[in-house]
């Protein structure tokens, strides 16, 4: 069995009809704009990441102090909670002693009617609690304050337990303590750590006390003791986010990378049989393996050859003929559409003068929707035209689907080549959802009925033939019927009065050598029409 070619039908992509240059510039642009979106959502994570690290953090440092004051309020709470109100000469030696099983407190305080009158440290003495708490807390309470009447500059944290009527206890908390746990946040990479107590004072990881609007009080991740009412805020600096941003975003930018470079090959495999296939047309245009047949034209009434269809063909070194159905999409679709139009204009006009002599003669040529874009085409078409001698007469058959998608510059072709002679003709009416406005709006000369409507004669009747006959004479067009296969098509379009046709059932496409022999020899035409093709 022989091997398809690369670009043959079997092996031929389900884009080959996209433009490849479109689909690379979207492929490009969604390769870019997912790398763009991948580290902008990298950046975006980078920060969440931090955040979270800043969010675990603050609860950790929330349940290290709290771990602190809950072992300050319970270490020895019960004996403690017997001596607010007995005499300090009583109980300051019990005091001292109970002390002793406490840990994180400069000084434990008894108070009585609002004033400390028993310290752990000093004895008795007499102390109004106002520079700790005012007015006297009902219940247990901390605050946080910049020092004590014993060390006016360092912050500490008093707890006031109420064990009594207008009685309670003191708990005098080193603010190093504090900052020794705040510290550890530091360690687990944050840049800053604070503590504060709402209505209160702040400090932070270095025991600096912050004033009541300093921003560092509630930068960064907030977590709140629900028992104990403080708050931890946690901020990272500035190089641990431009870090993580680096990170994350590289990393989602990897990925991205990644992806669009199985985007290009999932593109490169996609469109590699178009490559090989217009990069094979190319060679074939260079190494003259491509040239022209034609169908012709004949008079119905008459039997006479009129003119005829060029149509291009390729013969491959190595995989012999190609159907123009396997490469003309994809040559339209590419630059190549203007050397395969120019080669075709030029090989049929020059063969054809060459070969026939039997004036008129009209030699249609299938021109493509991007020709009329092509800046160069009006000139090229122009250029074998003022080659014609009188009376051979160069037809342009154009899809009507094309002609509703591009008017005004099909308008404006329409009118400079008309001018110099060129006719035009509808081809495959009626078999992209026609309408009145295009036979209305474009001067057409030809309308040329698709060869499925032809076969359509034979088994269900001749209304839809009948239908365009009328339009095409409305319109002061000429009809050349597609297709004719059989000597009952024939009949049938002659009785409706169609004057032109072509078909398998005059002749296949040939040579211009065999068009002129038509010519010369009407019997060859009418053997081929006495003949059924097989």
């Amino acid at each position: 069995m022989t091997k398809p070619a690369p670009w043959s039908p079997v092996r031929k992509s389900r884009f080959s009809g996209l433009t490849p240059a479109l689909t690379a510039i979207v492929a490009l642009v969604c390769a870019a704009s997912l790398l763009l979106l991948a580290v902008a959502a990298g950046v975006r994570e980078g920060d969440k990441s931090i955040r979270r690290r800043e969010g675990l953090i603050a609860q950790d440092m929330v349940s290290a102090i709290e771990h602190i004051l809950d072992s300050v309020l319970t270490a020895q709470s019960g004996a403690f909670a017997a001596l607010p109100g007995q005499p300090c000469e009583r109980v300051a030696r019990q005091l001292a002693e109970l002390r002793t099983h406490v840990r994180y407190v400069r000084g434990i305080n008894l108070v009585a009617n609002g004033r400390l009158y028993c310290s752990s440290a000093l004895g008795p003495y007499d102390l109004a609690l106002a520079p700790f708490f005012a007015p006297v807390p009902a219940s247990t309470a901390i605050t946080l304050i910049g020092g004590s009447p014993w060390q006016a500059h360092v912050p500490v944290m008093p707890l006031y337990v109420p064990t009594g009527q207008h009685v309670g206890l003191l708990y005098v908390i080193e603010s190093a303590y504090l900052t020794d746990a705040l510290a550890h946040g530091i360690r687990y990479g944050a840049g800053r750590v604070t503590l504060s107590v709402p209505g209160a004072a702040a400090i932070d990881d270095r025991g600096a006390l912050l004033a009541a609007g300093d921003p560092a009080r509630h930068a960064g991740a907030r977590a709140m003791s629900s028992h104990w009412g403080f708050a931890v805020d946690v901020a990272f600096a500035a190089s641990a986010y431009h870090d993580a941003r680096w990170k994350y975003g590289l990393r989602f930018g990897a990925a991205a990378l990644l992806v669009d470079l199985l985007i290009g090959a999932a593109w490169l495999i996609a469109f590699a049989p178009r490559r090989l296939l217009l990069s094979a047309v190319r060679r074939g245009l260079r190494h003259g393996q491509f040239h022209v047949v034609y169908q012709p034209v004949v008079e119905l009434s008459t039997g006479r050859v009129s003119g005829a269809e060029a149509l291009i063909r390729w013969t491959h070194p190595k995989f012999g003929a190609v159907s123009p159905t396997v490469f003309m999409g994809d040559v339209e679709g590419s630059r190549l559409l203007g050397p395969v139009t120019r080669f075709v204009l030029e090989r049929a006009t020059t063969e054809m003068v060459r070969a026939t002599s039997v004036r008129p003669f009209h030699l249609a040529v299938n021109v493509a929707p991007l020709d009329f874009e092509r800046k160069d085409f009006v000139a090229d078409v122009l250029g074998v035209v003022d080659s014609l001698p009188p009376n051979v007469i160069l037809i342009l058959e154009v899809t009507e689907r094309f002609l509703l998608e591009q008017i005004a510059r099909t308008e404006a072709v329409f009118e400079t080549l008309k001018a110099r002679g060129v006719k035009f003709a509808i081809d495959d009416f009626g078999t992209h959802h026609s309408n009145l406005d295009t036979l209305g709006r474009f001067p057409f000369d030809y309308v040329k009925i698709d060869g499925q409507f032809v076969r359509q004669l034979e088994r269900r009747g001749d209304q839809l033939v009948k239908g365009i006959v009328a339009l095409a004479c409305h319109f002061g067009m000429e009809i050349i019927a597609e297709g004719v296969e059989t000597e009952a098509q024939h009949e049938m379009l002659q009785r409706l009065g169609i004057r032109y046709a072509q078909g398998y059932f005059y002749r296949r496409p040939g040579s211009a050598a065999s068009i002129a022999e038509m010519q010369r020899d009407a019997s060859l035409v009418r053997y081929a029409v006495s003949t059924p093709v097989r």
